[in-house]
């Protein structure tokens, strides 16, 4: 009977432990993904805003040396964010075998969980490489105006407004996209 009472008040002890350990693993998930979620937004925002900085200036030279400046200032203050470091961490406790993670998560929802996980783990890579496109254009551009004669120059500001319009659109559609990643992540909890 020695073995059995043992054996019962380990059981005992899982009973009032494990839905203790899930909720922290539910609430660690909700707040890697949370914060991962406000730090994505506001480098997106901060590269929108800056974008939509270009159509404010109106100084030749300011304009150039703005649009020049943009991967130095952009990228700079991206890395400051550090987003996806917690989301990598995340990440890799659902490869863990004796992962308590997973177990915070209805059975049939892990597999969702774990890929929208990965997928807001790869975001951050497409919104460096999105950025360090869209900041060459924008170095090209600069480089483009600097060269050209007041009457030129009005015109070729006006189709870079307009492609950079066209960026700041699709920009704001990944971050929606982003955004409903997130909900669906909290909404499978």
């Amino acid at each position: 009977m020695i073995l059995l009472d043992k054996i019962i008040d380990v059981l005992s002890d899982l009973v009032v432990i494990l839905p203790k350990k899930n909720r922290e693993n539910r609430k660690e998930i909700r707040e890697v993904v949370l914060s991962v979620q406000t730090e994505m937004e506001r480098a997106i925002e901060l590269a929108i805003l800056y974008i939509d900085g270009t159509k404010r200036i109106i100084p030749k030279q300011e304009l150039i040396v703005h649009l020049q400046g943009a991967s130095s200032n952009l990228m700079s203050s991206y890395n400051e964010f550090k987003i996806c470091a917690g989301l990598y961490g995340l990440a890799d406790r659902f490869d863990e075998v004796f992962s308590s993670i997973k177990s915070a998560i209805n059975v049939g929802q892990i597999k969702a969980v774990e890929d929208l996980i990965r997928d807001l783990a790869n975001g951050e890579s497409l919104v460096i490489n999105g950025l360090r496109v869209i900041t060459e254009k924008m170095y090209t551009y600069g480089h483009d105006l600097n060269n050209l004669s007041d009457d030129d120059f009005e015109s070729k500001k006006s189709q870079v407004i307009q492609r950079l319009d066209l960026e700041v659109q699709s920009m704001r559609s990944q971050l929606n996209m982003f955004r409903k990643s997130v909900k669906e992540i909290l909404k499978l909890m």
